[in-house]
């Protein structure tokens, strides 16, 4: 040991040295109560998590298993599509989407068209448009099949629905 040092001296440095030890300690005590907290609070945020998480699968599980259920078939065409020679009828199967129809909407020549082509694409050399679509409607509506709900213009179609025109 140095006997240049005075015990004065020694005691500062040892009260320092102390007072510093003292300080970080009660920081890292209260370091600790905070990290105790924050650990609670993450621990009961997982529980509810993973209580969440358990859930979901088990939903999840049950709606993709619905999912990859297949879709029931449309309904089949009530009139054969096809004549006694083999022809494909064009007209047939525009009657036979019309009578597929289904609620009360009013449909028109590009939605029968897009149904069809859609419901009979394999069967069709080319797809059908509306205006020929729109021709059967025509037909259809003259055997009073179908009913005028709106009379079509140059800038919209007209507008068709299932049975005979209601009594007003």
């Amino acid at each position: 040991m140095s006997s240049e040092l005075s015990v004065a001296k020694v005691l500062s440095n040892l009260e320092a040295r102390a007072a510093r030890h003292q300080e970080r300690q009660a920081f890292h005590a209260q370091q600790e109560a905070h990290h105790r907290e924050q650990r609670a609070l993450h621990e009961a945020e997982l529980e509810k998590v993973q209580q969440h998480l358990e859930a979901f699968r088990a939903v999840a599980a049950a709606a993709v298993a619905l999912a990859t259920q297949t879709a029931p078939e449309a309904p089949s065409p009530s009139l054969p599509i096809e004549s006694q020679w083999g022809r494909l009828m064009v007209s047939r199967i525009l009657r036979a989407v019309v009578e597929g129809q289904t609620g009360d909407e009013p449909f028109g020549g590009s939605d029968i068209a897009a149904e069809a082509n859609q419901r009979y694409a394999d069967r069709l050399p080319r797809p059908v448009d509306a205006r020929t679509a729109s021709d059967v409607l025509r037909r259809m509506r003259a055997e009073r099949r179908i009913h005028l709900v709106r009379l079509g213009k140059a800038f919209y179609e007209a507008l068709y629905r299932k049975g005979a025109r209601p009594a007003e």
